[in-house]
């Protein structure tokens, strides 16, 4: 006979709570009951190449250490996307992607 072995699942560090969308050269961020937020397209190739950081009245934009994430601290709770979706988004591939809240 054979054995079982019993494992709790762990749940995810991210919850989904929203979307990006693509507005002329601005990436656009719809958190579910917080608000819409707008990151100017020159800002977001800076960020996305590594050579800084975004800073706005809302809260601030940067590039995961990896280089595969993108974190939005927006309010004093943290955000993040893959930036292969925010890339196909700005490029017109996708039409919008996914944010989620990390817990």
């Amino acid at each position: 006979m054979s054995e079982f072995i019993e494992r709790e699942k762990t749940c995810s560090g991210f919850e989904l709570c929203g979307r990006m969308i693509r507005e002329g050269d601005s990436l656009v961020v719809f958190i579910d009951e917080v608000g819409r937020f707008e990151i100017p397209g020159n800002v977001l190739t800076v960020t996305l190449a590594g050579l800084g950081n975004g800073k706005f009245s809302w809260g601030r934009v940067q590039l995961s250490d990896s280089g595969r994430g993108l974190y939005l601290d927006i309010g004093g709770v943290s955000y993040a996307t893959p930036v292969a979706r925010v890339r196909a988004v700005m490029e017109g591939k996708n039409r919008k992607g996914p944010i989620s809240k990390i817990r």
